[in-house]
């Protein structure tokens, strides 16, 4: 699989850069921009070139009959946003049970321009140790890549600067709708 994802990834004219190695075994991913459909087959390509196992999260209204095998199969989880769901507590037990674990939050929520960054991805990594690895889909370099691991420290309000300067020259694919102040 990853040799076909290396070639599509190819053949379309883009990169995956960055690697995951033994010290990611366990974090949280986050992946922005995400303003197209694309992003997601992107996102999934560049997950399968650096051969790890994460999933992600995704609104339930996805998973309708005929199609929430595909998602299942790729490694969502369905999230139903009306409602407190218990998700730092699956990701605690599944840690202290020694599984590895990597999941990965689109933090704008949606493809439509927001006006601020959903924080549980932060708040989740808070609860649960774990470094934040933040990725982008860059249109204008034709690049999936990532930045260094990021260790928040509690203060959403000092550290989302820091995300602010990673995102700051990023080009998503439909622009107007990436929110580059969270």
């Amino acid at each position: 699989m990853k040799s076909i994802a290396r070639i599509i990834v190819k053949l379309s004219g883009w990169n995956v850069e960055g690697r995951f190695g033994p010290e990611l075994r366990n974090c949280i991913i986050i992946v922005s921009p995400h303003t197209s459909q694309w992003d997601f087959i992107f996102g999934v390509l560049a997950r399968t070139i650096y051969g790890i196992k994460a999933k992600y999260l995704i609104k339930n209204s996805f998973f309708k009959p005929g199609i929430a095998w595909f998602f299942h199969l790729t490694g969502g989880i369905a999230v139903d946003r009306s409602k407190k769901n218990e998700l730092t507590d699956r990701l605690k037990a599944m840690l202290s049970r020694g599984e590895e674990l990597k999941i990965a939050f689109t933090p704008e929520g949606t493809r439509t321009r927001v006006d601020r960054w959903r924080t549980g991805f932060y708040w989740t990594a808070i609860d649960t140790g774990l470094p934040i690895v933040a990725h982008y889909i860059d249109y204008k370099t034709k690049t999936v890549g990532q930045f260094d691991p990021f260790t928040p420290t509690g203060n959403w309000e000092e550290d989302k600067k820091h995300f602010e300067k990673l995102y700051a020259n990023v080009t998503a694919c439909h622009p107007k709708d990436f929110n580059k102040e969270f």
